[in-house]
């Protein structure tokens, strides 16, 4: 699961990077939702996540695997990210403790609830 994990935060934050919504768009679960606390929104539903996406000025974005377990069909992450972005004149910038659960589809793995929190400065 790890390679796979690993492979599938890649790709979105590529996605991210890229402010790429169509690249993102069949990686998100059709009921994922975004809890943001200090970066973004503190609910945003997936729809709503893919139209801001284009919207956002990402310079550099790099996901850190930390741990993960699966349970049957869904495995929860824990990742640290590192986010060089802003949103117009919002500065969104910054480290962000995140926790991705996903579900494993006959496709592939689907985001489905992305929980971050922008970690204070250092």
């Amino acid at each position: 699961m790890t390679d796979e994990l690993v492979a599938f935060e890649e790709a979105l934050a590529d996605a991210i990077r890229r402010s790429d919504a169509e690249a993102a768009k069949p990686m998100l679960a059709e009921d994922f939702v975004l809890a943001s606390t200090g970066g973004v929104s503190p609910h945003m539903p997936r729809e709503e996540w893919l139209a801001t996406l284009p919207e956002l000025g990402t310079r550099a974005l790099e996901p850190e695997l930390l741990d993960s377990r699966s349970f049957g069909g869904v495995t929860v992450a824990r990742l640290l990210v590192h986010w060089d972005a802003s949103a117009g004149e919002r500065d969104l910038s910054g480290t962000y403790a995140v926790t991705d659960v996903l579900r494993k589809e006959p496709d592939g793995l689907r985001l489905a609830w992305r929980i971050s929190v922008r970690l204070p400065d250092e």
